[in-house]
Order: structure tokens, then C-alpha cells, then sequence
């Protein structure tokens, strides 16, 4: 039968309680890198207040972004107040609502947030071929071993506490898609540094994008293997050979 109960932890959103008025939520949506989408909400007594805590910024800075000019800010300020929320002189996102709106409140920040997400897709240039790449894997993982059991977009829970999210579980083991690029290889690393030293016994495997660009996607490759399984994805296309796609 089935049931509501546990239906939001099981599809990636955790909830934590940091005191009487204030609720810490990661949701399974991610920036480019993998890095969840994350939230503050105060209880204010007759209103809520949504905050991000300046992580926004903090995770723009990470992934290359000069946040040292607040003239750079404009784009994102300009985004998430197309959804009705402020950028305050500290770079904090906030939001505030009457209580009986605070479903409405964190569907529009979450919204605020994957518009940020498209900002920050557009800066780094990445292809939107991504997505794709990601369906192709899944076909050829398919094909190759068609009993083995493949589950999408497992969350995992790493020593920090953090949710972590995958393209795959597949044959016992956690999988993600990945093409060449430095911002995704820091991403991947960093959240299997996490996941290994929560105890988690899993084997983490990254299967590369070599077709287009074969001198980048060794040299990611051999980053991510000091910490990962990689799988070139020729490598894995010869297993398979030609796939039928009527």
C-alpha cells in the first residue's frame, strides 16, 4: 500500500531543528555543482522569515565567482527580486511572509534559487548537452547490465551532515555522469570525500565524457581517481556495443 510516511526524507529534503524559532531545510535541488539548495526559516510569531544565510554568495565565490565587487551582485539580486526576495547589504538573501503563506513563501525561494542555479549555468558556459549525456549513460548502463538494479537520483547523507545527490545507484553502486570540467570534478570530490567518511561502503563510480575532448576529460579523470572509480564512457559504449533505439 502505499504511504506518505517518510516520503519527503526519502525524496531528499531534510529538516533540522537549530532552535524554538528558527528551522534549517536542504532540498534535493542543487546548484550546477551538485551543491544542494539550502534554507533558514524563522518563525517570527505572526510572520516567517526565509533566509539563505549568505550561502548563495559563499557558493558563487567557490565555484570561481568574484564576489569581492558588489556590482557583480547585481545579476543575482536582480534574479531572486524577480521572485519577490531581497539582497541585503551582506550578500544575505531573505524573504518574509505572513504565516499562512509560508508554503507559498519556500515554493518561490526554491524557484528564487534554481533561476540563481540558470545564472550560474550561464557564467560557468557549461552545455546543456549535460542532461542528455546523463539519458545516454543510463541507456548504456541499461544495456550493459539489464538484470542489475539502477535507482535514480540517490541522496546520501555524508559525515558533515549534508545531503548528497547522485545521478544513480546502480548494481549496489553510486554512479554520476560527468563531462570534463574542473568545477564538476571539485564538486564530485568533494562530496565523496564527504559520503566515504560518513562509513558509507558503497563504491563511488564517475563515468566520463571522453569522446569530445579525450586530453581534458584524462586529465579530470585522474584527479577524480585518486578518490573514485572512473569509467570512460567509450569504455563502457565498446562493452555494449550498438544499442537498439526502436
Amino acid at each position: 500500500m502505499a504511504t506518505c510516511e517518510g516520503l519527503i526524507k526519502r525524496v531528499g529534503f531534510e529538516c533540522r531543528v537549530l532552535s524554538d524559532q528558527t528551522l534549517s531545510i536542504s532540498t534535493p535541488f542543487t546548484f550546477v555543482d551538485g551543491e544542494p539548495i539550502s534554507f533558514y526559516l524563522d518563525d517570527t510569531g505572526a510572520s516567517v522569515r526565509i533566509s539563505d544565510n549568505s550561502d548563495t554568495l559563499a557558493h558563487l565565490a567557490a565555484i570561481g565567482y568574484d564576489i569581492s565587487d558588489r556590482k557583480k551582485w547585481r545579476g543575482i539580486k536582480q534574479t531572486v527580486e524577480t521572485f519577490g526576495f531581497s539582497m541585503l547589504e551582506t550578500g544575505e538573501i531573505v524573504g518574509t511572509d505572513a504565516k499562512q503563506m509560508e508554503d507559498s513563501l519556500i515554493t518561490r525561494y526554491i524557484s528564487a534559487m534554481l533561476a540563481v542555479a540558470d545564472y550560474e549555468r550561464e557564467y560557468l558556459g557549461l552545455p546543456e548537452e549535460l542532461e542528455q549525456f546523463i539519458q545516454e549513460v543510463e541507456m548504456y548502463l541499461r544495456a550493459w547490465k539489464p538484470q542489475a538494479r539502477l535507482d535514480h537520483s540517490p541522496v546520501v547523507i555524508g559525515h558533515s551532515g549534508r545531503s548528497h545527490l547522485f545521478h544513480f545507484e546502480f548494481d549496489k553502486q553510486l554512479m554520476d555522469a560527468a563531462r570534463p570540467h574542473g568545477i564538476r570534478t571539485g564538486a564530485i570530490l568533494r562530496k565523496s570525500a564527504d559520503v566515504i567518511n560518513a562509513g558509507d561502503k558503497r563504491k563511488i563510480v564517475v563515468v566520463m565524457d571522453d569522446r569530445e575532448d579525450v586530453e581534458l576529460a584524462k586529465i579530470e579523470s585522474d584527479i577524480l581517481s585518486t578518490m573514485v572509480s572512473v569509467f570512460p564512457f567509450t569504455r563502457l559504449a565498446r562493452q555494449v556495443g550498438p544499442l537498439n533505439r526502436t
